[in-house]
């Protein structure tokens, strides 16, 4: 299944409000101090190189990838309000709506390509990498993060002392039966939103992600759960504290064989 229609229609009409998010790292803190350092950190070599960025939004990191020296760097994503927003910022970049189920590239096109939180708003992961697979050149890496698998099943109680877990297990002593809230293992919707339910995400446990890039023809070369910046300890404790115990995302580097 394709991205979810309510959030594209969601990330078309808050365009604009969405970007200015992006674009200030004193709101979007777990992008500015968490996972784009971590993820920039991953990059290969790309001087002189063909670079696809998939669910690229305002179009951030495609300049990002083009400063570091890439001769083309291209983005794509599925709202055309955000694709509107990349070009008219970032002409030296190429950008297009597209779907990254269904890239509308020659195969062996792209020296690497990049994808930062975005594959998680799609059901079936498949696709995307068989596709990624096809358009990117051999020995070359795809470099992509998502929510990490544990994310969804951890909330906050309404006390400040206990901890919650959604993903949990109880023992009814009486009856003899162990109850288990929730299934880790089971690919499941996620009803998540910037400031209410306005997008639609998907759960995936480690074993299912592994088996799908496996499947594509990748070999998985590397797995980081990132730490946040000490920087961030001064701006927000208490998300710092959080980052440093909990993942929030999760990073893979990828290479076609």
């Amino acid at each position: 299944m394709s991205t979810d229609k309510k959030t594209i229609r969601w990330y078309n009409k808050n365009a604009q409000g969405y970007t200015a998010h992006v674009r200030n790292p004193k709101e979007s803190v777990y992008h500015a101090y968490y996972e784009k350092p971590a993820i920039f950190k991953l990059i290969p070599n790309i001087k002189n190189k063909t670079v696809l960025s998939l669910g690229c939004g305002s179009g951030e990191d495609s300049l990002y990838l083009k400063k570091l020296g890439a001769k083309k760097s291209v983005g794509i994503d599925i709202s055309s309000q955000l694709i509107k927003i990349a070009s008219e910022s970032y002409p030296e970049c190429s950008f297009k709506t597209m779907d990254m189920e269904h890239l509308n590239f020659s195969n062996s096109s792209f020296d690497f390509v990049y994808s930062s939180l975005a594959i998680h708003y799609i059901e079936n992961w498949t696709n995307v990498f068989k596709e990624v697979y096809r358009v990117l050149k051999p020995k070359s890496y795809f470099l992509f993060s998502c929510s990490h698998p544990i994310t969804y099943w951890l909330k906050n109680s309404t006390t400040e002392t206990d901890l919650i877990n959604k993903l949990k297990e109880s023992k009814n002593k009486k009856k003899k039966e162990i109850i288990v809230v929730e299934n880790y293992l089971e690919r499941t919707k996620i009803f998540n939103g910037f400031g209410g339910n306005t997008v639609n995400m998907w759960h995936k446990p480690f074993s299912e992600i592994a088996s799908e890039l496996n499947s594509a023809g990748f070999l998985i070369e590397k797995i980081v759960e990132p730490k946040p910046l000490k920087k961030l300890q001064n701006l927000f404790p208490k998300t710092y504290s959080k980052l440093l115990k909990t993942p929030e995302f999760v990073i893979f580097r990828l290479l076609k064989r």
